[in-house]
Formats: structure tokens, C-alpha cells, sequence
């Protein structure tokens, strides 16, 4: 009865896509793409700092970036996008306070600063274990060659730990785009909301999941195809090539 009433829907797309619906969903692909791209790069930057944390000598920073990558991946992604909008103005002073709370943009950064919080404490781990994965006695070998430690981290630990925390990172990342549709939480208009709101108006829920399904699918295939013709570069770069082939043969 199901594959029935499937079979014979009538599809209406001039109807989802004319007028006021095709605004919304334009709108929704821009403001979409934006939290995508926003809370990507900011986690990215966060993650760095946070594995360089892990990193340091000091046991005082090294327990701070811990502690704060642990709380990153245990608490759900949805719980840091309702902090950021209902709590975080709650910390400040009453007229910072009254300032967030009236600014028509707080739902839109509140979940930019959630996606980005909740990928930061994952992406220095990714980044961490690759990093940790370059062997220790190459980075021996290319002191006793004589190269500055700028010159370690750029021909000998960068590459390699690129090489290996690259895929990870890249579905890391996927999967904060796919995130980024949680926004929906706190009205922000992007692409599912406008779907949403297509639905309940014209009953059309069939064609409307459709451009949400098809847009996230488009956007995540491109970002991953990128991303592999950005690993084979790594990968036939020949300068870092020998680099790094010439201390492993001293190693």
C-alpha cells in the first residue's frame, strides 16, 4: 500500500521552485554553505592550537588542551549549539547580556561556535596522531643533517603527518558539514529549515526532502573530491619527496 501511494505521487517541482519557496531555498544553500565553510575552518585553526597544546612541554597546558578535547568529544554537538544561544549570554554582565540576546544573528553564531567547538577537540586528536606517527628517529637523523627545527616540521613531520591524518580529517570535516543542518535548532535558515518550511506549507515533503538530500550529497562529493586531488599532490610532490627520503636513508 506504501509502494503504492510512492508509485503513483505526482511530483510538482515548479511549484517548490518558483516564488517565495525558490528564495528560501536559495537562501538556505548560502547560509548552509557558510556554517559549512565558518565552522570548518575555525575547528581546523582550534584544532592546531589544541594539538600544539598537547604537544607542549608545560604540564599546565597540556592538561587544559586535554581537558578541553575531552569535553569536545563527549558532550553531543546539539548540547554546544543550545549553550552557545541560551547560556553563553547568560555569563555576561546585563548589558552584554541584553546585547546578545537582541542581536538577530545570535542563532547563526551560536551554532557556528558550537560546530566549531564540537569538531576543534577531534580535529587535534586527527592531527595529534599523525603528527605522533612520523618516526622519532627521521627527526633525529635530520638534526644530525644539519636542518633547523623550521625545516624539520616543514620537509620531515608536516608532510608525513599530513599524509596520514589527511583522510581522517577529511571525514572529520564532512561530518561537521553534515552538521551543520542541526543549525535547524535555533531557526537558523538554512537549507533543511527552508525545506521544512516548504513542507509544512505546501505538503510537498517528498520534493522538499529531495533539494536537502541533493544539496548536502552535491556539496560533501565536491569537498571530498578536492580533497583527494590535494592528497595526490601531497603525495607526487617531489621536493618533499626527496626531502624526506633523504633522511629516512640516514635514519
Amino acid at each position: 500500500m506504501i509502494m503504492g501511494s510512492i508509485i503513483n505521487y505526482e511530483f510538482d517541482w515548479q511549484k517548490i521552485l518558483s516564488g517565495q519557496y525558490l528564495e528560501w531555498i536559495l537562501q538556505g544553500f548560502q547560509i548552509s554553505l557558510s556554517l559549512m565553510l565558518l565552522s570548518s575552518l575555525i575547528a581546523v585553526v582550534l584544532g592546531v592550537l589544541l594539538t600544539f597544546g598537547q604537544l607542549s612541554k608545560h604540564r599546565v597546558i597540556r592538561f587544559i588542551s586535554s581537558l578541553y578535547i575531552e569535553l569536545c568529544r563527549n558532550i553531543p554537538t546539539l548540547i554546544w549549539l543550545l549553550f552557545f544561544y541560551y547560556v553563553f549570554p547568560e555569563l555576561f554582565s546585563e548589558p552584554v547580556k541584553t546585547m546578545l540576546n537582541t542581536n538577530p544573528s545570535l542563532n547563526y553564531w551560536a551554532s557556528i561556535a558550537g560546530l566549531s567547538i564540537s569538531s576543534s577537540g577531534y580535529i587535534g586528536e586527527i592531527i595529534r596522531g599523525g603528527i605522533s606517527g612520523v618516526s622519532r628517529e627521521q627527526v633525529s637523523a635530520a638534526h644530525t643533517l644539519g636542518h633547523s627545527q623550521w625545516e624539520i616540521w616543514k620537509y620531515i613531520i608536516w608532510p608525513q603527518a599530513i599524509r596520514i591524518c589527511f583522510p581522517p580529517l577529511v571525514s572529520r570535516i564532512i561530518h561537521n558539514m553534515k552538521n551543520s543542518s542541526l543549525a535547524l535548532a535555533l531557526s537558523v535558515h538554512e537549507i533543511v529549515w527552508a525545506t521544512q518550511q516548504i513542507e509544512s506549507i505546501t505538503f510537498r515533503g517528498i520534493e522538499a526532502t529531495i533539494i536537502a538530500t541533493l544539496f548536502f550529497l552535491s556539496i560533501n562529493y565536491v569537498f571530498s573530491r578536492l580533497a583527494l586531488l590535494v592528497e595526490k599532490s601531497f603525495l607526487t610532490d617531489k621536493k618533499l619527496i626527496n626531502k624526506t627520503e633523504k633522511v629516512k636513508d640516514v635514519a
